[in-house]
């Protein structure tokens, strides 16, 4: 717990996965997911969602192997992402609760705070316009492009430390998947594993320095500002 107190305070940056973690969007992305399974006649269910395609990640051939569907990855993924930017725009999306005041408490004490997702930053900037979120409180955003390879690999967070001008060490991940958390530890940096209705009952033998929920995260925080 001492080292978990000690890293927030002495933290330069915080670098936030998005879906599932500062937005709320998990359910979105398996509906989008259900919708490309469906038009070639299989069904994902979403008691193994979770645990599979957001843990774990690379779901779409997960599914596709372990059903011994004759489907192309490809093009799931290409009709996923066409439902999905179409949830988002309908709205309505919403960040989590604590997700502006943990911001603004990380921002309070000279932190850097980045967005760094496997998501496109389109898809990152329409839920955030559509939720409300403020811009002007984020250093940075970061998504998936064809030059950084996705989560578990490093380079989304190493992408961003390099733009924020930061080493590794000196910033804190906040991941809700075993793949994020993955990718903290290989690029060096600290975690912490944000605990959410979604992952509950999921386990990791990733290093984090804690597993907390949101309200927890924001406790914490709000009690280190006082002092």
């Amino acid at each position: 717990m001492q080292q978990f107190y000690s890293s927030l305070i002495t933290a330069k940056c915080f670098l936030w996965d998005f879906d599932g973690c500062f937005a709320d969007t998990e359910r979105l992305h398996f509906v989008a997911y259900r919708s490309a399974f469906a038009e070639f006649g299989h069904v994902i269910q979403e008691s193994d969602y979770y645990s599979t395609f957001t843990h774990l990640g690379d779901g779409t051939r997960r599914e596709i192997v372990t059903y011994g569907l004759k489907i192309a990855e490809e093009e799931v993924s290409r009709l996923k992402n066409q439902r999905y930017l179409e949830l988002i725009r309908k709205g309505p999306v919403e960040c989590f609760t604590e997700t502006l005041p943990l911001v603004r408490l990380m921002r309070s004490g000279g932190a850097k705070v980045a967005i760094a997702s496997n998501s496109s930053e389109e898809e990152i900037r329409t839920v955030l316009s559509t939720s409300g979120f403020p811009l002007n409180e984020l250093d940075l955003i970061v998504g998936k492009n064809a030059e950084l390879r996705k989560k578990p690999a490093p380079d989304i967070f190493l992408h961003a430390l390099k733009l924020l001008a930061l080493a590794p060490e000196t910033a804190i991940v906040l991941e809700d998947s075993n793949r994020g958390l993955m990718a903290a530890a290989a690029a060096k940096c600290k975690a912490l594993w944000m605990k959410t209705p979604y992952n509950e009952g999921l386990e990791t033998s990733e290093p984090h320095l804690q597993a907390i929920s949101h309200s927890e995260l924001l406790a914490a925080m709000q009690n280190l500002s006082s002092v």
